[in-house]
């Protein structure tokens, strides 16, 4: 199983807090491989999947944010047409369910990679598995 570390950051949805998280993050050194911001009328959450996990949890906690790490996985699939239909049917056949799911950069024009949290990683990966679907490791991510 190829499950990558994702950082939820919980903010006051009000001006400049997202902004806050970024200049923490720029200042230590962390880059950023991919990022999804979702809200509510109260509070943010930002999901973040950065090149050095550990260290952007510690200057974020020093900064006096509520920090959370959740293992996702991260996958690449080609750029065409029905890829990301394919991977949710193949999910789908064994009934995991998807929570949430975001589209990050990754190192060729030609593939689209997406960070999925689903119910239950490892049938995740197993059926990923089987679709031939590439999975990503954090080492992939980190040398992105």
């Amino acid at each position: 199983m190829s499950n990558v570390k994702q950082i939820s950051v919980f903010v006051d949805n009000r001006p400049n807090q997202a902004a806050g998280v970024m200049r923490i993050i720029k200042e230590s050194g962390v880059n950023l491989r991919a990022l999804s911001l979702a809200d509510t009328a109260d509070f943010g959450i930002i999901r973040l999947i950065a090149n050095d996990t550990e260290k952007a949890v510690e200057i974020l906690k020093e900064a006096s944010f509520a920090v959370n790490v959740t293992e996702v996985l991260a996958i690449s699939i080609p750029d065409t047409p029905g890829q990301l239909s394919r991977v949710l049917d193949v999910l789908g056949q064994d009934n995991v369910n998807v929570e949430y799911m975001y589209s990050f950069l990754g190192t060729s024009d030609r593939a689209v990679s997406f960070v999925i949290r689903v119910d239950d990683n490892a049938l995740a990966s197993e059926s990923l598995n089987r679709g031939g679907i590439i999975q990503l490791t954090e080492n992939d991510i980190a040398e992105m």
